[in-house]
This record gives structure tokens, C-alpha cells and sequence, in this order.
């Protein structure tokens, strides 16, 4: 059996990439950490200078699009939607925000026709959704209330839907949109393909 203590010293390149290592897998950790607490609404929230920027503007936001409102018999109004079209994106939606203002918000989209309902869970402003079928017809609407603790109640559309816009509560009504109204995209061609 050899002598421990006539073992050679470990080299200093050793112990640097040992130390690299642990380094690395300590930032890993952190990285993971914030973005689950991120997804849950757990960061930025109550950072003044993240909550209370308006929808065209907040961090993380790939884009904004211009959406056109259609209502049936009524005029057209447009609005500045941000574009979440993955799926964190989409579980994330408008948290944490302290306004929307008017004529912004967010649109929802989706690869495929879904039925899911949404909640508002950790959202903090009323909103209001319309689901959207993919020909741009509204399926449903509903008006959501702020929810900061569970059970949060859920908000299901009245068909299957291919994206869903949320814009400040009362918006759809009072823009006289409602089932069988438009809302579409100005330029579809400016959207991501969704996730």
C-alpha cells in the first residue's frame, strides 16, 4: 500500500480547473433559480423599475405588434400587443404588472388550436381576454380579476381558440368587441411562429 504522505502535491493547473468547475456549477444553480422564480412571478415584482413599465416596453418582450380591433358594426381601433409566443412566455402573460396601459397588452400564440383556460394568477391589474380563432374571429370573452393567492378561479373560452389577447379590463366591451367580432394581426407576416 503506498505512503499517503509520499503522495505528490496536486498541481496548480488541477486544483484551477477544480475550482473552474466549481465556479461553473455554482452559476448554473443561480441561473436555474432565478428563471424558476422569474416563471413564477417571484422576481421584478416588486422592483419598481421592472412592474411598472408599460407592455412596449418590458423586459424580456421580443416584440410588440399591432393588432387590429373589429368590432361588428363599429370602428376599427388598432392596439400594441407583446408577442408571447413560447411557452414561458405564455405562462409568465402580463405577472407582476402594475398597469397596462391603454391600447397595449399582450397576445398569446399558439401553433395549433388549444382549449386551455387562463388564470391570473400573481396578476395584479383586471384584464380582459378575448380567445381567437385562427381566422381572426373572436370565439369568447371574458373579464379576469387580480389573483395573488390560490385557488386563483380560471377562465375557459367558449371553443377552441388559436391565440388569445389580453388588454386592460374593459377593453374589449368598451371597444363593442365581442363573439364573432375581429381581431387580427396588420402584419401578419411580423409574427414569430409560435411554440
Amino acid at each position: 500500500m503506498p505512503d499517503p504522505a509520499a503522495a505528490p502535491p496536486p498541481s496548480r493547473a488541477r486544483v484551477g480547473l477544480l475550482a473552474a468547475g466549481l465556479l461553473l456549477l455554482a452559476a448554473g444553480v443561480a441561473l436555474v433559480a432565478w428563471v424558476l422564480a422569474s416563471s413564477a412571478g417571484l422576481v421584478g415584482r416588486d422592483d419598481p423599475a421592472v412592474a411598472d413599465l408599460p407592455a412596449t416596453t418590458a423586459p424580456g418582450a421580443a416584440r410588440t405588434v399591432a393588432y387590429r380591433l373589429e368590432p361588428a358594426g363599429g370602428a376599427a381601433r388598432t392596439v400594441r400587443l407583446e408577442v408571447a409566443a413560447d411557452p414561458a412566455a405564455r405562462a409568465r402573460g402580463l405577472m407582476g404588472r402594475r398597469e397596462v396601459p391603454e391600447g397595449t397588452g399582450m397576445v398569446f400564440l399558439y401553433p395549433e388550436d388549444v382549449t386551455e383556460a387562463y388564470w391570473m394568477k400573481n396578476t395584479l391589474v383586471p384584464l380582459s381576454i378575448a380567445f381567437v380563432a385562427a381566422d381572426g374571429r373572436v370565439v369568447s370573452v371574458a373579464e379576469m380579476t387580480p389573483c395573488e393567492a390560490d385557488p386563483c378561479p380560471s377562465y375557459p373560452p367558449a371553443g377552441p381558440f388559436r391565440y388569445a389577447v389580453e388588454l386592460a379590463g374593459g377593453s374589449f366591451g368598451a371597444a363593442g368587441v365581442g363573439p364573432g367580432s375581429k381581431v387580427v394581426p396588420e402584419d401578419p407576416a411580423a409574427l414569430p411562429d409560435p411554440a
